[in-house]
Formats: C-alpha cells, structure tokens, sequence
C-alpha cells in the first residue's frame, strides 16, 4: 500500500471516529451547551426532547420540581430556549464574542405557564464565504466550540463550512497525478482561501504547511461532528470545476476555460463541466469529501460568482452536469448558491429541479434581488444581510430593518404564498456591532417585527444588566440616528463606511480606506456625540457588564474615527491656503487622535491586532511556518496581497494597526506635507506615497509583537477622551467646513 493511500485511510477512519449517528445525543449535547454557557446554574436546568410541530422547529420553557426544563425537537431549539430562558427571566445575555453580560440572580425565577414557540422559518443560516477569512481564519477549537454554542442559542440550523478541505483537494488531485506538495502550493492559506473557493485566485501565500492540512482536517471534523450533534447541519463545498493552471497541460484533451483574473489576480481555470473528465474528478472529489465529513447535505458552489467567462460554456448543460456528481453522493443534496450581482445565471438555476437548490440573497439590507429577479423564478430563496464588508468597524446600521425586511418577505413569499425558507446572517466581519445580529436572528422565532421601544428596553436590561435611563436615552439616540439609517442611499453602500484614518493618506478630500466605501457618515454626527456622553453617565449602574463596556469602547471608536476624517479636510484645507500654522496644528492632532484611538480600542480583546497575529502564529510549528502565517495575517488587513490588490478594503480600527501601521502612515505623510507648505514647488505627492507603499510592504513581512492582553480601563479612557475631544466634535467650523472638490488640488492625483 502507498503511504499516499495509508495516509488516506488512516485520516479517513479519524473522522469516521469523530462523526456521530445523525441526530444521536441531543439531549446530551444540549446539557453540555448549558453547562460551557452557564456552569454554576447548569443543575438547575433539564433537557428533554419533543417532536417537531409540523415539520418545524419548536421550543418550550416550563418550570416543574424546581428545575427549569427546556424542551425542543433538537439541540439548537433546546439552545435557544435556554437563550429565551435567560433574557426574559433572568435578564441575561451570554453575548455573541462581542461582549455579555451573565449575572444570573441568586435563585433562578421560575417560568410561571409553559411557553411553547415555533419558527416560522425552515433555515437560519450563517456565514459569507468571506467570514473565513476575515474572522475565522486563525480560529482553534476553543473559539470555535464557543461559536457553535452561539450559533445555536440564536437559532441557526444552517453554516457554511469549508475548515478541513485542503485534504479533500490533495485527495482529489493526487488521483490525476499531482503530489501533496504541488497541491498544497496550489492551495492557498486559510486568511485567503474563501477566495480560492470562489474561483477568485490560486497559489498566493503558500505553501500550505503539511501539519497545517492535518489540523485543518481535525479541525473542521470537530466542528461539523459538534453541528450535527446539536442539530445543524453544514453547507460544504461543491465541485464546479475549479482547476490549477497546468491542468490543461496534462491533459490537453481536456476542455479546459481560463477565467480571467479577479482584481489582479489570476483565477483558477475551469474545467468544462460537459467534459468526461469532470465527472470523474467531481465524483473523486465527493468521495474523498464524504470519507473525511460524512454525506453532505448541501453543498455550496458558485461557478460564476463576481464574474468569470462564460464563453464556450453552454450554462443549461454546465448546471445538469455540475449537479449530476452531487446526486450521485446524495439523491437528496441541495445546491446552495449566493445571489451577488447577476449570480446565480437564472439560465443555470431553469436547468435545475429548484426544489435541490437554495439561494442565499446576500444583500438585502441594501437591495432584495428576490423582488427584481421573481423569486428567482421560482426557487428557494434566504433574506440574507451581509451588513460588514471586509471585517471593518463602523457602527451605522438599519437595525429595524434587520426585523421588517424579513417579517414583509415572509408575508408575501413566505410559506403557501411564495418561495422564501428563512433567513441568513452573512457577515464578512462578524464580530462587530452585535445589535444587527441580535435583531436579525431574533426573528428565528417570530413571523413579526416587534415593538421597537420594548425591544430597546429588553435589549439595555440585558446586555448592560440594569434598566438605567441614561443607558436607555443612549441606545434610543443611537436609534433614532446611526443605528437606524433611513431615506435616500448615501455612498456606494447604504450604512458601509469607514474613517480616513484608516486609508493611505493622499491629497483626496474623498481619500477612502476601503475602495468599496466612503467616509461620509449617513448620521448626524453629534448625536453620536450625545449618545456616548449618555452612555458613560450610565457607568454607575452599568459599568461591571462586559457588553456595557464593548459598547462604550465600540461608541467612542466612532466618534473619534469620524472627527478624524474632519481633521483630514482641515489639513487639506490649511494646505491649500499654505498656512503652514494650520497645517501644524491639525497634523499634531491627527496624530495625536490615532494614538488614543489605540489606547481606547486597546481597552479590548475584540480589538486587539496582537490577538489575530498571535493566532495566525499558532498555526505555524517552525519558525518559517510561524512567520508565513503572520505574513498571510498582516496582508490580509493591509495590502490584501502582495503585490497589492483590494488595498486596505479589511482595515480595522484595533489596537496595535491604528498605533503602528495607520499612525506611521500618517506620520510619513504629514512630514512630507508640513516640509512642502509654502515651498515654490509643487508636492510631489506620488513619490511620497510610493515611499508609504514600500514601507507597508516592509511591515507585512516584519514580525514586531503586540499585545495579546487588554490593557486600561474602558470607561476611564473614554470619559477623557470625551472630554477631550467632545469640543472639536461640535465645532461646526470644523466638521461643516468648505468641502474640497478639487480631488488633484496642486498636483496630479496617482492612486496606487
């Protein structure tokens, strides 16, 4: 036997060993969820199952005998019974990594009738395939068994996992003559692979390290074991034809399509699914899969998502043909696609049985393209919201959409009327602004919107651990303005936006950080202002809650973020009256306001960039591999890639980027600019910035430490900070100055 064919059986009997019997153990694996969640009351709370009502998931809470019982026909329901059981009664909120607030009263209350809840929706489905990288990349299985016990406190039943499928891809590619190791420099590191999963680029920041592969595969057995155990199931990765580039060269009767590039880079080609030899790989490909994950249940794939050519491809036959290998794994697997501009092709979706396929509309907060496209003539469909791009922190929101959107669909496509099964969180950052999430997901178990006053005032009890008013008129001023974005679309995204801070300085008055948003916020911003002095007047009652002080941190974050943007349009401003006194005064401020931006988000551990360098390190077990990985980590939130493409479109406002990468950025600049104010010639602005880039090159490759701990106290920091910046905040000689048109003003404008 070849070590090739050893390694696969003996990783094969692994995961057959961690899979357990579907649906086996629920009433244990929902104990277990208590005990990680609440461990000093877990004894006080049983488990008991009951049947599905109507083909739907259901839940109950009734006291008996002076124990709690939580009762459900799977462990999500029973998950989210206690989720139920502890914010109603107990006034409790576990969190979702972005903060909690769990103090349990000494004797916990007893539910005085049965309550008994039934979801309207068939799916509760999470992830975009870009949270893998964005924030799951260098997740252990600590994190994650944390994560799945979230997940089923709020109801998902669904997931898209794609941890582990390095194996699968060597399995697959080893049958037509590759080795391990062409494959794994083939394969990308996890920070970029939902990339490569999506046909957007291959052989970038590798080789993957062989021990990586190994944990990998552990790694996604553990999670997908533990989802079954609770009684979600998830969405993994189908074949569609994703190739490496010299495929055609060994076998050159192979139809083979290039695809183009993505950005810069250079897709995968594709392998004509009408080819003979696709179905062979497609049924390798299933059957490495199921040897490592059991049967898959839905698969997810996406041959021409944001692109891609489709030329020569007849797209009638390519969806029979992709779909054909799937049922032949599984009679009964779904085909999962993402609905992101023209995607899916409604030619490939009329070519299919609809009722084997589902369609996640990605972005309905900002356009329903279930309403333009007719259901998608006629196919299943999600209400899905991606809310975060890129993992960025910004706080605008349409939180009462998250309820109305899903609550109107499911009256007017929902079931008997339409096509609609449910809804999807699909988040590129997911651990940011947890009211968006908290909303959303609240609707797992209603056909309604609920009344937003009391929901505000459920919401405070909760996460802050105290009916404050101070804390109360906060998050209602939030409400009524960046919490809630209404009217007309500002930007290239309804609520998406970033600071300036955060962008490679130029002489733009427009300079964005990320390409895909702007810097204007879609709020009044003194109300922001307001609702941060409002919270912080709450720190009496509130301040022992974890959740009170994210929120704190999260609201000051904001506020200082777009005063800085302000702080760039005076500096424009005083340059091109060369009034160098001006120019001085607002540089020093800058500066000065990016390094308590960093001493606040250092307060953290949801901010801290020390923390995501850490992990991704972790991964590695040499030196090399180490440094590889904190490589992969480093470019994913600057430069993307190196050479660069999607620049800066995942920055973060943390601890440790906004003090050295950001704020070195900006001291290279502002130097230049304060030296040029006044001189006879033009600034040379382009040499200036070659000279950023080359220095954030530089700084990818470094391996400098930062802190992996939370350092100060949250509210401290951000009451001085308040007082100090509150001023300029409400200056409106400042942030409603003379708005820059000319994005050249003396010199040409060069992005690079």
């Amino acid at each position: 036997m070849s070590f090739r064919i050893a390694k696969m059986w003996l990783l094969a009997a692994l995961a057959c060993f961690a899979l357990p019997t579907a649906n086996a153990g629920t009433e244990n694996a929902a104990h277990d969820l208590i005990l990680r969640i609440v461990p000093q009351a877990a004894k006080y709370f049983a488990v008991e199952n009951i049947p599905a009502d109507n083909g739907r998931d259901v839940f109950e809470i009734e006291s008996r005998a002076g124990k709690i019982i939580l009762r459900g026909n799977d462990g999500v329901s029973i998950a989210s019974a206690l989720k139920r059981y502890l914010a109603d009664y107990c006034h409790a909120d576990p969190g979702w990594h972005c903060g909690s607030q769990m103090a349990l009263p000494e004797n916990l209350p007893a539910v005085p009738e049965k309550i008994r809840v039934v979801s309207p929706y068939q799916f509760r489905f999470d992830y975009n395939y870009c949270t893998h990288g964005y924030t799951m990349a260098w997740w252990d299985w600590p994190r994650w068994e944390r994560e799945l016990d979230d997940l089923a406190m709020h109801g998902v039943n669904l997931a898209l996992i794609i941890e582990g499928q390095e194996q699968v891809w060597i399995n697959t590619l080893e049958e037509f003559g590759y080795t391990d190791a062409q494959v794994r420099q083939w394969l990308v590191l996890p920070s970029h692979q939902p990339w490569q999963f999506m046909s957007n680029m291959e052989n970038y920041g590798g080789p993957v390290p062989e021990q990586m592969v190994r944990r990998r595969l552990e790694l996604g057995q553990k999670i997908i074991a533990r989802m079954r155990a609770l009684g979600m199931e998830p969405v993994q990765q189908g074949y569609y034809g994703i190739v490496p580039s010299d495929f055609e060269n060994r076998f050159p009767k192979a139809k083979v399509h290039a695809q183009g590039n993505w950005s810069t880079l250079k897709r995968p080609d594709m392998l004509d699914p009408a080819d003979p030899l696709f179905a062979k790989f497609a049924t390798a490909f299933y059957r490495a899969q199921k040897n490592y994950f059991g049967p898959a249940k839905f698969l997810a794939a996406d041959p021409f998502h944001e692109g891609g050519d489709t030329n020569g491809i007849d797209l009638a036959a390519c969806a029979r043909e992709i779909y054909a290998p799937m049922a032949a794994a599984d009679p009964d697997v779904i085909w999962v696609f993402q609905s992101w501009g023209k995607n899916p092709l409604q030619p490939m979706l009329d070519a299919l049985d609809k009722s084997k396929c589902l369609v996640l509309d990605l972005y309905c907060e900002d356009h329903e393209n279930w309403r333009s496209r007719n259901q998608f003539g006629g196919t299943p469909w999600l209400w899905c919201s991606i809310h975060n791009f890129g993992g960025n922190n910004f706080i605008a929101s349409r939180l009462a959409w998250m309820a109305d959107g899903p609550a109107q669909a499911l009256a007017g496509a929902g079931s008997g009327k339409g096509f609609m099964r449910g809804i999807g969180g699909l988040m590129e950052g997911s651990d940011t602004h947890p009211a968006v999430w908290e909303m959303l997901f609240a609707q797992t178990w209603r056909t309604n919107a609920p009344d937003y006053k009391l929901w505000l005032d459920d919401y405070v009890r909760c996460r802050y651990g105290a009916a404050d008013p101070a804390a109360r008129l906060a998050v209602q001023t939030l409400f009524d303005s960046a919490w809630n974005v209404s009217g007309p679309r500002r930007g290239p995204k309804i609520v998406h936006h970033d600071s300036v801070i955060c962008a490679r300085p130029s002489l733009d008055p427009a300079q964005r950080a990320s390409p895909s948003a702007g810097t204007t916020p879609p709020y009044a911003e003194t109300n922001l202002v307001v609702a941060w002095r409002q919270l912080l007047e709450a720190a009496p009652a509130c301040g022992a809650s974890d959740g009170y002080r994210y929120d704190v941190a999260d609201l000051g974050r904001e506020v200082m973020a777009d005063l800085g943007t302000h702080y760039h349009q005076a500096i424009l401003r005083a340059f091109q009256a060369r009034d160098a006194t001006q120019l001085r005064l607002f540089s020093h401020k800058l500066l000065d306001l990016i390094r308590d931006m960093d001493a606040l988000a250092g307060t953290r551990k949801e901010f801290l960039l020390g923390s995501w360098l850490a992990d991704a390190r972790a991964w590695g077990e040499t030196p090399e591999e180490k440094n590889l990985c904190e490589w992969n980590a480093r470019t994913l939130l600057t430069t993307w890639t190196v050479p660069q493409s999607h620049v800066d479109y995942a920055n973060r406002q943390w601890n440790g980027l906004l003090g050295d990468y950001y704020f070195h950025r900006w001291q290279l600049w502002l130097e230049a600019l304060n030296g040029a104010v006044g001189q006879p010639d033009k600034f040379n602005q382009d040499s200036v910035r070659k000279k950023i880039q080359d220095w954030e090159y530089g700084w990818t490759r470094s391996t400098k430490s930062f802190p992996v701990q939370p350092t100060g106290d949250t509210v401290a920091i951000a009451k001085n900070l308040l007082a100090k910046y509150s001023g300029d905040t409400l200056d409106q000689n400042l942030v409603s100055g003379p708005q820059l048109k000319d994005a050249a003003m003396t010199t040409k404008e060069n992005k690079l």
